[in-house]
């Protein structure tokens, strides 16, 4: 069984490289960042931004090798500015934020973000930091979501109890699958 630990603020760099090289291809990110030789280089800018601002109210858990990551936040965060983007980037980042779960919940833990490094992808360890937010939102007593943007995903989340509880058009190809728990 993997080990998960919460991570350190020490963690940042290394958690938002994973974060920016397993979103790369993600369908949200293509969406908003459409120059591919760009978009790894952007979402590390965007991820050591969200971490480094919203790092108080976030519950990150990683291994101790860092060969994953977990980022729960819960509705209500606001988070402090503390990093500044260059202006192009920070549209982009504006833009995906822009989340379509407030349309549906009011208070709620989104599995905001996971990722696994990808030379230790298919060894269980996305489905054991599930299992972590899981616990988390037993722990916390409210309904946990994840929002994602790639249909392919929605099948790995129901295996782990999770239902298609929302299905919302961001765009004319682009739907955000809310699933709950």
């Amino acid at each position: 069984m993997m080990r998960i630990i919460k991570a350190e603020k020490t963690d940042i760099e290394p958690l938002a490289a994973i974060l920016a090289e397993g979103f790369t291809h993600d369908p949200l990110y293509c969406h908003y960042i459409p120059y591919e030789q760009e978009r790894q280089g952007i979402l590390l800018q965007i991820f050591r931004k969200y971490l480094t601002d919203f790092w108080e109210e976030l519950t990150v858990y990683t291994t101790p090798e860092r060969a994953g990551v977990l980022c729960i936040c819960p509705s209500y965060a606001k988070g402090e500015e503390r990093v500044i983007l260059p202006t192009h980037v920070q549209k982009v980042y504006d833009r995906i934020n822009e989340v379509v779960a407030p349309l549906f919940y009011e208070e709620y833990l989104v599995l905001d973000l996971l990722a696994v490094r990808a030379d230790l992808r298919g060894k269980g360890l996305a489905r054991a930091l599930v299992e972590e937010f899981r616990r988390e939102v037993a722990r916390r007593r409210m309904v946990g979501i994840v929002e994602i943007y790639e249909p392919n995903h929605v099948a790995f989340y129901e295996k782990l109890g999770f239902h298609l509880a929302h299905l919302h058009p961001v765009g004319e190809t682009l739907s955000a699958y809310l699933m709950e728990i």
